[in-house]
This record gives structure tokens, C-alpha cells and sequence, in this order.
């Protein structure tokens, strides 16, 4: 975990206990609550499709190389 992404998850949870305290702006606060953890989530998603993808990446230039990749790796029975 990168530190930005540490810093994100202080900051939404600090944005939940103001949700939560602050009762004249507890509305505003929820709602940047939620913004935040939505880019929490999104950076998430992010990190993990870029450490896949390059292996993805490698395991699909071996399979063509080697002429192993055929367009359809399943068979499917209709009965």
C-alpha cells in the first residue's frame, strides 16, 4: 500500500467521524465520505488490474509464440 493511498484512508475515515459529530453538517460530510471512498475503491481496482496486467500480458505472448492459443478453449455441450 502506497502512502497516498494510506493518507485516502485516513482521510475518509476522518470524514465518517465528522459525518457522524457534526449533526448541522452531517449530510455534507456523509456525502464526501462516500466521494472519497469511492476514489479509495476506484485506486483499488486501479493497483490491482496493473499488477495483473503485465503477467496477463506475458502469458498471452507465450501462448502465441508457441501457437497454443486457439479461439475457443471450451467446449460447451447443448443437451
Amino acid at each position: 500500500m502506497t502512502k497516498l493511498s494510506s493518507l485516502r484512508y485516513i482521510r475518509t475515515l476522518y470524514l465518517g467521524v465528522m459525518s457522524r459529530r457534526q449533526k448541522e453538517h452531517q449530510r455534507r460530510w456523509y456525502w464526501a465520505m462516500m466521494f472519497e471512498y469511492a476514489d479509495v475503491n476506484m485506486l483499488r481496482l486501479l493497483e490491482t488490474f496493473l499488477e495483473s496486467a503485465p503477467q496477463l500480458v506475458l502469458q498471452l505472448c507465450i501462448m502465441i509464440q508457441e501457437n497454443r492459443a486457439e479461439t475457443l478453449q471450451w467446449e460447451q455441450r447443448w443437451d
